[in-house]
């Protein structure tokens, strides 16, 4: 099974990465939950763009497929709802 390769839009370049994951089965898992070392960058050889480009495609990666859940306030967190 190939790793699949993905795009991302850096201010108008096109920037290849994909999953730096040994079993690539684990990707489609619900339960895996990626870190920031998984991101891997392909053909960029400076150190520091590869680490902003890793750090922004994680961070837009967690935001859009796992959102921080929201906290109930007032009467809702008294009484245990969910």
């Amino acid at each position: 099974m190939n790793k699949p390769i993905f795009g991302y839009d850096d201010e108008g370049s096109n920037v290849a990465w994909t999953w730096n994951v040994s079993p690539i089965e684990k990707i489609t898992w619900k339960t895996w939950k990626p870190k920031l070392n998984n991101v891997k960058i392909i053909g960029l050889t400076d150190e520091k763009e590869c680490a902003r480009l890793q750090k922004e495609i994680y961070e837009s990666v967690m935001l859009s497929e796992y959102p921080k859940k929201e906290k109930l306030t007032g009467m809702y967190k008294q009484r245990g709802y969910k």
